[in-house]
């Protein structure tokens, strides 16, 4: 009886350290945002390592470009608006501004990045279009990520 009860009180111990353990591929509690997620931040097609390297050190940078520093406290007042709207109409209509906001701080960035290194543009061009094309809520329109992608065809009448 002794060695049953000692055998089950290491096995509900094992079992208590198992929970405190991170799940597997769980990023690290002090890793950097971007760092330790599944996939993490990667170069989309046609865009190398390195100039995907090169675009965010720039994309950095251009965070301090008045412009930008503009746009983005726009995108922020708007995406107030949406908090604070009371009714349906209201909020579809700041969500519609808020969206105009945040496509409004991309243009700013891309050009301040443009305008620092002239090079990039082509690399800026590849990976706006990625991101526009990527799955997802942005690329289905706000539909969701349970949506058919936007070329799917339509489903069959019943």
């Amino acid at each position: 009886m002794k060695l049953k009860l000692s055998l089950l009180a290491v096995l509900l111990s094992a079992g208590l350290f198992a929970a405190d353990a991170p799940a597997p591929g769980a990023p690290a509690p002090d890793a950097p945002k971007g760092e330790g997620r599944k996939g993490g931040f990667r170069a989309p097609p046609g865009v190398t390592e390195e100039e995907f390297k090169k675009f965010n050190d720039a994309r950095k940078e251009a965070q301090n470009d008045p412009a930008v520093k503009a746009a983005v406290e726009k995108a922020q007042e708007a995406q107030a608006k949406v908090k604070e709207a009371k009714d349906d109409d209201a909020k579809k209509a700041a969500t519609e501004e808020a969206g105009k906001a945040r496509a409004a701080v991309r243009e700013a960035t891309n050009a301040a990045i443009i305008k620092k290194d002239p090079t990039l543009a082509d690399v800026v061009k590849k990976i706006d279009e990625a991101m526009k094309n990527r799955g997802g809520k942005g690329g289905k329109g706000g539909k969701g990520k349970d949506a058919p992608p936007a070329d799917a065809p339509a489903p069959a009448a019943k």
